[in-house]
């Protein structure tokens, strides 16, 4: 089912273009792959962890992508979850027609605590474990990614008052895509398609190109002289 009220970012495929531009992926592509790969697996693990510790002591985040100085705290303790992508690690890669590049993910788990400092602190750091576990366990993203890993992981003491106290986990992954653009995408060259086909820069759809449904090879021996 398709929700109509959540924002375009969101409900996309994760590439920008496809068909002749092929498809074009940059951060906010692995941004939105890190969301899904977190709601989809994060009730499964923080059940695990529950189980473990013989209590429900984890919740299920019900906020992603919102920062904490834009709501008011909440009555329960609890978590909310923020992914930024800041950009690419390393030099991209040209491989034949594809990129490989690699982009960088920050995560910030925000803890909603309890008056009890050392009871937040061991609620962020078992967040922050729980959110690494899955995503080393899913580190394709639901198929999206080459490989995710893990660079780093430390943990910060948020605001407090005489009756709350909140913690910050900081975790850092490093995600690998096979590749982020066709470099022989685009408008074809005039001499790799039909005459009156757009072949330069056009506000109109591409043509779609033909596609070699079969090949028949003719092998014709010759004596070695």
């Amino acid at each position: 089912m398709v929700d109509n009220d959540a924002p375009w970012w969101s409900t996309w495929d994760l590439s920008y273009t496809a068909n002749d531009f092929g498809a074009i992926y940059g951060g906010g592509s692995v941004q939105e792959a890190f969301y899904t790969t977190l709601q989809t697996w994060w009730p499964t693990y923080v059940a695990e962890v529950n189980r473990k510790l013989g209590a429900e002591i984890l919740e299920v985040p019900v906020e992603y992508r919102f920062r904490p100085d834009y709501r008011t705290l909440p009555r329960e303790a609890s978590a909310a979850i923020l992914v930024t992508v800041p950009g690419t690690a390393g030099r991209p890669e040209t491989y034949q027609a594809g990129v490989r590049a690699q982009w960088t993910v920050d995560v910030i788990i925000f803890v909603y605590g309890t008056q009890d400092w050392q009871e937040t602190q061991a609620l962020t750091y078992a967040y922050a474990a729980c959110l690494r576990a899955l995503i080393l366990q899913q580190r394709d993203l639901g198929g999206f990614a080459q490989n995710t890993v893990w660079e780093s992981e430390k943990y910060l003491e948020g605001e407090h008052s005489g009756t709350r106290t909140t913690g910050v986990a900081n975790l850092n992954f490093t995600v690998s895509l096979g590749n982020v653009t066709d470099v022989y995408g685009g408008p074809p060259e005039p001499q790799f398609t039909p005459p009156g086909n757009p072949t330069g820069p056009t506000t109109l759809p591409l043509v779609t190109q033909p596609e070699v449904a079969t090949v028949d090879l003719t092998i014709i021996k010759e004596p070695l002289t």
